[in-house]
């Protein structure tokens, strides 16, 4: 079942509320009230379906009975789209094929009558190469193999975008090979042709804007699940004074912020919340519930006025949920 915010997620969110944004348990039921709906989106990320032997910190073997949980639950909710976040995949065992894995959850995340996207993951190319990775999976309304893209629904416009280039040479990622080990999870930039793109894209719409990513936009430009050149893509969101949010996977641990008035939500992985801490610490059955350990959010995006907007993140399992609320500029 999804959570409400808590006692603990309103208290965390409570320091941070003035003036970013968040907002205060006493204004959630009145902002509902005098708000229109435009739509809802479900979200879920790093699923690392793999059958891989199971770690203290990551459930991999879970990965196929959360996401059935995650369509049966959409299908309740009847959102404008899914969209999944990027680690799809993972490291597969030598004997198996790595199209198998790939091809029953995309099946099975595909089967909703609604449409599906997809952000690309470093671990997405562990044992795939691009074009396998690509030519196996669909967005609706895309071209086949476009990795940044853009659409609009219900009066919004949504952004997704892929970081999974090195810095220096701009390579996109494939699968490394023992000849070939060319990146590592730490390697992420926005390449020069993207960011262009995303600026064109960003002037081009009327429509206020969220954003998808795998790796994290809210951090300083070195940190490990940042995205290299961070400060310049939030200065292209900044400058167009349309983007209400961005949301991201990849730092299993998830976390939010508030930078020039644009929310930075990073959700929890399916897989596992905490890298550093075994799920036995936090789950009676040890990361395996396919309700309480299963990670995934329903995005609703409601307008209060002509130019505020409220977007509430219900989360489900352990995915703590956000009420916030955004002013676009004239």
């Amino acid at each position: 079942m999804a959570q409400g915010i808590s006692r603990r997620d309103a208290l965390k969110l409570g320091a941070a509320a003035a003036g970013f944004g968040v907002l205060r348990m006493t204004s959630v039921a009145q902002a509902r009230q005098n708000s229109d709906t435009l739509l809802k989106a479900g979200i879920v990320t790093d699923m690392h379906h793999t059958t891989r032997a199971d770690s203290e910190t990551r459930k991999y073997s879970a990965a196929m009975k959360k996401m059935q949980v995650f369509t049966e639950s959409m299908s309740a909710v009847k959102p404008a789209f899914v969209v999944e976040l990027g680690d799809f995949v993972d490291t597969l065992s030598m004997e198996t094929e790595p199209l198998k894995n790939l091809a029953q959850i995309e099946t099975r995340f595909a089967s909703l009558s609604c449409p599906h996207y997809h952000v690309l993951g470093n671990h997405d190319f562990d044992n795939l190469r691009r074009d396998e990775f690509l030519g196996n999976i669909t967005n609706t309304g895309i071209e086949q193999g476009q990795t940044w893209y853009s659409w609009d629904a219900n009066g919004i416009h949504f952004v997704v975008l892929d970081a999974d280039y090195t810095p220096g040479n701009y390579r996109p990622y494939d699968m490394n090979t023992p000849a070939d080990t060319f990146w590592t999870w730490m390697d992420t930039i926005i390449p020069p042709q993207e960011l262009e793109w995303l600026r064109d894209d960003l002037r081009k719409t009327p429509l206020p804007t969220v954003l998808f990513s795998h790796q994290t936009l809210d951090r300083v430009d070195g940190q490990d699940h940042n995205i290299k050149n961070a400060s310049v893509v939030r200065g292209i969101l900044e400058d167009s004074g349309r983007v209400l949010a961005v949301i991201s996977g990849h730092d299993h641990q998830g976390g939010y912020s508030n930078i020039r008035g644009i929310h930075y939500v990073v959700m929890n992985g399916n897989v596992g919340v905490n890298d550093y801490r075994p799920w036995s610490a936090t789950s009676e059955a040890g990361g395996m519930d396919t309700r309480e350990d299963n990670q995934f959010a329903v995005l609703e995006i409601s307008r209060t006025d002509e130019r505020k907007y409220m977007l509430t993140l219900e989360g489900y399992g352990r995915q703590p949920s956000y009420m916030l609320e955004r002013t676009l500029g004239r």
